[in-house]
């Protein structure tokens, strides 16, 4: 019973410090972390209930976040990335916000209270971040105007202004 009481204990802190870990690879720009090449469409119901549809992207940079309500992380970033929204959606970039393993009414939560300017989809299970090769929250994913996965950044947001004024 021990035995099991201490794997049950490794296993669970594991679980929980998952979205911390990429912290590290953070300094390191789309480091062969997953595809780069034409993103996937995602058209979905919104946190909020619109239908998001991939079309409206189409001419536009797209800035994919995404998010759990349960990772500290994600909520570390978010005001920094409301910040970056606020600054970068004048200028025609979409943000999308895909939030990862949370019932849709926690989902709606995060999003009152960080008070996020821009739409977010629920992906409970996984679909959207398995197309993306996203492995945990936090991971900001830059698509340029002609719907090409050009960074991506895990763990941190850090660079992803530089991003935005490099694609015009």
């Amino acid at each position: 019973m021990t035995g099991r009481l201490l794997a049950t204990a490794i296993l669970t802190t594991l679980v929980l410090a998952g979205c911390g870990l990429q912290q590290d690879l953070s300094q390191v720009p789309n480091a062969g972390n997953g595809p780069t090449g034409p993103a996937t469409p995602i058209t979905a119901p919104t946190l909020s209930g619109a239908q998001f549809d991939w079309s409206s992207t189409h001419g536009h940079a797209v800035v994919l976040d995404f998010w759990g309500s349960w990772c500290g992380p994600c909520n570390a970033e978010q005001p920094d990335l409301n910040t970056l929204a606020s600054r970068w959606v004048p200028k025609g970039v979409v943000f999308l916000g895909v939030d990862e393993g949370d019932p849709t009414a926690n989902g709606a939560a995060y999003e009152r209270t960080f008070k996020v300017p821009y739409a977010s989809v629920n992906d409970a299970s996984d679909l959207i971040a398995s197309e993306y090769n996203v492995l945990s929250p936090p991971t900001v994913i830059i698509i340029d105007a002609k719907g090409n996965i050009v960074d991506r950044f895990l763990g941190t947001i850090a660079g992803v202004g530089t991003d935005l004024s490099r694609l015009g």
